[in-house]
């Protein structure tokens, strides 16, 4: 019932729109995407769709190892927080953590919704028994807008320094320059942030078969169980529409559902979405990025499809 409620919280505070007399409700929220565990196993799983490994995992985890370790020379001294917003298993920070100089110390900071994620990670990060981490420190957010305040919490006398990571083109679910933004003001001279996100050479939509592969239902599906309709009260969907790639639900029914009171009705017709993702070219990335920080270095894979942005205050 927790988890119910935060999602008919979001549901209400988004409110809906209108489209072709029927509503579009919104619980597109990035966090919510590894509410339970249960949806964070179904995540791991689409991580081993070999097109999703070959484009996302397998491109990030290459490029980091090729470039990550000169760029965080400068965080050498003294020790700083290594934060890994959407952390899942902790393979992403695992490639960055090989990749440094052993005299650099750190505190890692797996960050997710709720504990599956930070617990796989640390465990993961602990057998390899790196000489340079200090400790760790998990810490569990419903909202990774919130990022910033969560390397404000962790900055002490002993871990000065933040080193951000926003990985797996986490990044593209947010109004990139708003979240910039918002993140640069929390960061202090020295601070860092890497980027990794998915670039754009073509036309900026299409392949949209890719995101109606049967392995996206299995993993956002249990988004609408929580909220209480049955498989077959839903129909998934993927569109492109307002600037950005969408992941909805259309409901099947007629449903009231209770909350704090109050009945909400959602209609047969009715969409819900549950993820958004924008499309982004490589100057647009880049542009975004000098906006907010002094130094915003990218590299990208030979096939242009995946980049990485090294930003410094």
């Amino acid at each position: 019932m927790v988890l119910k409620g935060i999602l008919l919280k979001e549901l209400i505070k988004n409110g809906y729109s209108k489209e072709d007399n029927a509503k579009m409700w919104s619980i597109a929220n990035t966090s919510f995407w590894f509410i339970n565990p249960e949806m964070s196993q179904a995540f791991l799983k689409l991580n081993r769709v070999p097109r999703y490994k070959a484009t996302i995992i397998d491109t990030e985890t290459k490029l980091l190892k090729e470039n990550i370790g000169n760029f965080l020379k400068s965080a050498e001294n003294p020790p700083f927080n290594l934060i890994d917003a959407n952390c899942i298993d902790g393979s992403r920070a695992n490639a960055i953590i090989k990749s440094l100089p052993q005299t650099i110390k750190f505190r890692y900071c797996p960050v997710s919704f709720n504990g599956y994620f930070t617990k796989l990670a640390i465990e993961n990060i602990k057998k390899e028994n790196f000489p340079n981490l200090v400790e760790c420190a998990p810490r569990l957010s419903q909202d990774y807008e919130r990022l910033g305040e969560i390397g404000v919490a962790l900055r002490n006398s002993k871990y000065q320094k933040n080193v951000f990571l926003l990985l797996g083109s986490l990044l593209s679910s947010f109004e990139i320059n708003d979240y910039l933004f918002k993140l640069s003001q929390t960061m202090l001279p020295s601070d860092i942030l890497i980027i990794g996100n998915g670039i754009r050479t073509g036309e900026r939509f299409e392949h949209l078969e890719t995101y109606q592969h049967p392995i996206f239902n299995e993993w956002l599906i249990h988004l609408m169980r929580i909220l209480g309709f049955k498989d077959s009260e839903v129909e998934v969907n993927a569109r492109f529409a307002n600037n950005r790639l969408e992941g909805y639900y259309t409901i099947k029914i007629n449903k009231k559902i209770a909350f704090e009171g109050k009945n909400i009705e959602i209609k047969r017709g009715d969409k819900i979405l549950v993820a958004f993702q924008y499309k982004l070219y490589e100057q647009e990335l880049k542009n975004s990025c000098k906006m907010y920080f002094d130094s915003a270095e990218l590299v990208k894979d030979h096939q242009n499809e995946y980049a990485l942005v090294m930003c410094k205050k």
